[in-house]
């Protein structure tokens, strides 16, 4: 008779209900008190996409930081690269100054000596080359 009675209040029976999954619409067996409507199968793919997001975002970050280290590196490299140029091409600047200049004294010399007005218009040529550069 005890037997009877436990039956008729259903507190130890275990009641499953027939529900569909609200993700994929599988049905599925859950207990009356349970309020998730998501079947396991689905509870696990979530676990496995956030473990492979996870993994994928972190494999992003490293990506991300090795290009922005090739990018620091390049900036580094271009950087010594126009120092270089800006130097090589200043030196040459000087260079050719320091030429012209040296040109112009000897022409100055020249013209002290022998006052030929060759020398006297190839140094107004000289000047006003020097007086195009310079501006």
């Amino acid at each position: 008779m005890t037997d009877q009675n436990d039956n008729s209040t259903g507190k130890d029976k275990l009641l499953l209900e027939l529900v569909p999954c609200e993700k994929c619409g599988n049905p599925f067996m859950k207990k009356p008190d349970d309020n998730d409507l998501i079947c396991d199968n689905c509870i696990e793919l979530e676990k496995r996409k956030r473990k492979l997001q996870i993994g994928v975002f972190e494999k992003v970050i490293e990506v991300e930081n090795q290009m922005e280290a090739s990018i620091n590196e390049m900036k580094s490299q271009l950087t010594l690269a126009k120092g270089k140029f800006n130097k090589q091409f200043f030196l040459d600047k000087i260079k050719k100054r320091s030429d012209t200049l040296k040109k112009s004294i000897e022409l100055v010399e020249k013209i002290e000596e022998t006052d030929d007005e060759k020398y006297i218009e190839e140094y107004k040529k000289l000047y006003e080359k020097l007086k195009k550069e310079s501006s």
